[in-house]
């Protein structure tokens, strides 16, 4: 079974790539638990919460899931239309995959544009979470970095179209849960 990560102008890259995407999930993952399930102990008994503590589990939360993103396209597990799609031969499955590229580049353009804007502004107002000395823009920052994480992972698609001529074969897991 061919995988992306085979046919990538360089599997170095791929696994900087994978190993910075993992260690971001890890990292928010575990602030989550340790917030949610801290601060829950915490209000338990003693009836307060730290006032930072929800805005930082969100922020967590958006590190995660840009990054579970590009990790999912990565490994084909993404939402799309797999049913859909198997019932073509490869040669349209790479058709409807190139045009899936190209949609997801105008799309990432458009949110990587317009949110590395919003953390411009707020490294302009100096703006911190509530709460915290944080700047708010370590928290915003997740996207257009997340996204830029995806686009690479789309071109790593592009470029295994070009060169098999084939959609990458969809695994509905990433490698790591079936080697398990």
């Amino acid at each position: 079974m061919s995988t992306i990560a085979s046919h990538t102008p360089s599997s170095r890259l791929d696994r900087v790539v994978t190993t910075v995407e993992n260690s971001i999930m890890l990292l928010s993952y575990t602030t989550l638990i340790l917030l949610v399930g801290g601060e829950a102990v915490r209000r338990l008994l003693t009836g307060t919460q730290w006032v930072a503590g929800p805005d930082i589990a969100l922020y967590a939360f958006v590190w995660l899931s840009w990054f579970a993103m590009a990790h999912n396209v990565h490994h084909n597990t993404h939402l799309s239309f797999t049913g859909f799609r198997e019932r073509f031969s490869p040669r349209v499955r790479a058709g409807f995959e190139v045009l899936d590229c190209l949609l997801w580049y105008l799309v990432g353009a458009i949110v990587i544009y317009t949110s590395y804007n919003v953390v411009q502004q707020h490294i302009q107002f100096k703006q911190l979470i509530i709460g915290t000395n944080i700047p708010l823009a370590a928290a915003s920052v997740a996207v257009p970095i997340g996204w830029t994480f995806t686009m690479t992972r789309i071109t790593q698609r592009l470029w295994h179209i070009v060169t098999t001529g084939q959609a990458p074969v969809i695994t509905h897991a990433p490698d790591e849960v079936t080697q398990a």
